[in-house]
């Protein structure tokens, strides 16, 4: 402390950094240090923080909690919170400043009191592999919340063998479309592809107890130009990389039972952690992950066109108007009753054609407890049944804009039941042939003019597409006694002169 005192009182004197570093005999950097740091910090110059100082009360409070967490949540042993994702946590919340090391021992001593035992150390071979000649791909089981709601998904995972570079993406399946999906997903996170993939006996890729690829894995092999290559059966060590590398996306991407409003914001989130991975130097070489990454590259064959990969199935369409898929009815008009469909089915989508003709594309389902209805597939059979409508699943299924709601009020109110539902769906067969916005704005006229049935609702749709065809065409095309229709505003309170004393109603 003579020595730094000496330093400030020469700089203060002669407000030189020169000086200063002259009477301390250091260089100019560490006497401008010395001169910008604060008295406290000055003080505990010299002085390391010991693993006593840094793994406080708060910090074990804070552990245990992270483990009381996950037993009240049952959660699975393979996805517990390891010692760096309980430091990035705890860095976060601003209670521990040290290293991974101190925690580590901390970490051990919570989980064994907590009886959470550690696998045995095993032994293993060190592997050399080319860089950018082979991926290993597979997936795990994995838990997590997707909009308040506990799911298991499959966590598919690619890894680069000794270069410690990984892909990894969720899905509600892991069947052929899956799988299909990830390479084409994966191919595009590393800009290219990788002439030779490693997998496991899977059976949605592999034919049985031969070893060799299936149909669907063949054509995505000719598709991509690369080759397949099987482990032997029950032989994990052969494609250790991505065994590892699954374990580890779980571990630190997932731990514990992670929330997610939907399924894309997951994977955009481990796409994210893919990117951020990359980062950083090899943990074994001091060569930066990016510079491998571009080594890595030069060795990987071209990419074709974004494909989005299928299975296609032909269904039979019940006489409930659906067709089903694993457990779920997909909805379709009613003159394909009886019909065999081609159906598409993606990760996302079930397409459904009639021979070149799109029926529907329904959003997938893997967890919601109703089937995917479609309100318009069954107007028509509504019409000719109205005393069903009020019983109908569909219905009950169906949540109707206010103004619509508004309209069914109204005619339950004038009309018979029977008439008041009849005369609701014709006004809905006019929503399933008029675009959105021009049946609202049609309804919400009807609605301020009284004219609420079917026919008044018609006429004014009719004059707002006859207005907006006028408008949209030069006046040098339109006969000289339309030209008075060209206007901007269109002022359909005539219609008032034409209803009766108390309207339609």
């Amino acid at each position: 402390m003579d020595t730094v005192n000496k330093i400030k009182k020469a700089y203060k004197q002669s407000g030189k950094i020169n000086s200063a570093a002259k009477v301390g005999q250091c260089s100019w950097a560490t006497a401008k240090k010395i001169i910008n740091t604060s008295p406290e910090k000055l003080s505990q110059r010299g002085t390391r923080n010991t693993p006593s100082k840094l793994i406080t009360t708060e910090v074990i409070e804070a552990i245990k909690k992270i483990f009381s967490d996950e037993e009240e949540k049952k959660v699975h042993r393979k996805q517990r919170h390891k010692a760096p994702a309980i430091l990035i946590k705890l860095k976060e919340a601003g209670i521990y400043q040290g290293s991974l090391r101190h925690l580590k021992r901390t970490v051990a001593e919570i989980r064994k009191n907590h009886g959470h035992s550690l696998s045995p150390l095993k032994s293993f071979l060190d592997l050399s592999f080319e860089n950018g000649k082979y991926l290993q791909i597979d997936h795990g089981e994995v838990e997590f919340e997707l909009n308040k709601v506990r799911m298991k998904g499959y966590l598919f995972v690619a890894s680069v063998p000794g270069a410690a570079i990984r892909y990894c993406q969720v899905y509600l399946t892991k069947a052929q479309e899956a799988w299909g999906k990830f390479h084409d997903d994966c191919f595009r996170f590393f800009n290219g592809v990788f002439p030779f993939c490693v997998y496991d006996n899977d059976g949605a890729i592999c034919v049985p107890g031969k070893g060799i690829s299936n149909q669907f894995l063949s054509d995505v092999e000719n598709y991509y130009n690369f080759e397949a290559i099987f482990c032997n059966r029950a032989s994990g060590w052969e494609k250790g990389s991505v065994e590892n590398a699954v374990g580890y996306c779980r571990r630190n991407f997932l731990p514990g039972l992670p929330s997610f409003e939907c399924l894309n914001n997951l994977n955009d989130y481990l796409k994210r952690c893919s990117h951020q991975d990359r980062g950083g130097n090899h943990y074994k070489e001091d060569i930066s992950k990016e510079v491998l990454f571009e080594e890595m590259r030069k060795n990987l064959l071209l990419l074709p066109e974004v494909k989005k990969w299928e299975k296609i199935e032909s269904l039979k369409v019940s006489s409930l108007q659906t067709v089903r898929y694993d457990s779920y009815q997909y909805s379709v008009p009613e003159r394909f009753v009886g019909s065999n469909l081609k159906v598409f089915i993606s990760v996302d989508t079930i397409k459904i054609f009639s021979e070149e003709e799109l029926v529907y594309e329904h959003q997938r389902f893997y967890f919601e407890k109703i089937d995917a209805l479609i309100f318009e597939h069954y107007l028509d059979q509504l019409f000719r049944k109205p005393g069903a409508f009020k019983f109908a699943k569909i219905v009950h299924q169906t949540s109707f804009s206010i103004d619509l709601t508004e309209v069914k009020g109204r005619l339950e109110a004038k009309l018979s039941e029977r008439q008041a539902v009849k005369e609701f769906i014709q006004i809905l067969l006019l929503k399933r042939v008029t675009p959105h916005v021009t049946f609202d704005l049609a309804l919400k006229m009807a609605l301020s003019y009284g004219g609420i049935n079917s026919n008044a609702i018609g006429l004014i749709i009719k004059q707002l597409e006859i207005g907006e065809r006028i408008e949209n065409c030069p006046d040098a095309l339109l006969p000289e006694h339309l030209l008075i229709h060209k206007m901007k505003d269109y002022d359909l309170k005539i219609y008032q002169q034409l209803l009766p004393a108390g309207g339609f109603e």
